[in-house]
């Protein structure tokens, strides 16, 4: 492995086990939740048997709302894998946050706009859009602590990373640029070939994930070469 893959958040161990502990949460309440939604409509079948069963089906919205947000999150957790095996945590300084309601490709989702600097001119920032995947309110305390006391990020702010809370990695939220490059030709004008060869290998740059892209990958030693 290469000194670059050691150099990723996942070298620290409390971001590793909070990236696993998520997973594994997710995992069984995913798990949980499905039997409980069986459950649930053959016991209310069985006691309204007279009922029909189409009237009985929204019995079923709460628990299956709950799956759809669960599923988002193990995907976003898929996500983070190899961000945080290629990008250190670097440390941000608090700024102020603002709600928006663009950005990304979570359209309509409930979201957080934070200021990163840009790795290729540091003396400017690159507004990130906070993905919302759970329907607690920890999502939403979380980033108020990030703006108010600073945060970590691991990533590149122009096409998307991770954030925490200082020396608190229990609890990861996934951000992207509000303007996205998606289905991108190239790199892009600005990024350097360092930064574009990192983005790539987090499959982070917006380029379509094609077998291809995969073996081009493998050929080159794999993404953290």
């Amino acid at each position: 492995m290469s000194e670059k893959s050691h150099q990723g958040a996942f070298h620290d161990p409390e971001t590793l086990r909070a990236w696993r502990r998520a997973r594994r949460k997710v995992l069984w309440s995913l798990i949980l939740l499905t039997v409980a939604t069986f459950a649930l409509v053959f016991l209310a079948v069985e006691i309204f048997s007279d009922t029909p069963t189409l009237l009985l089906c929204p019995l079923a919205i709460p628990p299956v709302l709950w799956i759809a947000a669960r599923s988002r999150r193990q995907d976003e957790l898929k996500g983070m894998k190899p961000i945080l095996e290629i990008y250190p945590w670097q440390d941000v300084t608090p700024a102020p946050a603002r709600i928006s309601k663009r950005g990304g490709s979570t359209s309509g989702a409930q979201r957080k706009a934070l200021e990163i600097p840009n790795p290729d001119e540091p003396g400017k920032n690159v507004t990130v859009i906070a993905r919302r995947t759970t329907l607690g309110t920890k999502w939403r305390r979380t980033l108020a602590e990030a703006s108010e006391q600073g945060f970590q990020f691991a990533g590149d702010p122009r096409f998307g990373g991770v954030i925490a809370l200082r020396g608190r990695p229990d609890y990861l939220i996934a951000v992207l640029p509000r303007h996205e490059f998606l289905n991108v030709q190239g790199r892009p004008k600005g990024v350097s070939e360092a930064a574009w060869h990192r983005a790539r290998s987090a499959w982070i740059s917006g380029e379509p994930i094609t077998a291809e892209l995969v073996r081009e990958f493998d050929r080159k030693g794999g993404r953290n070469a």
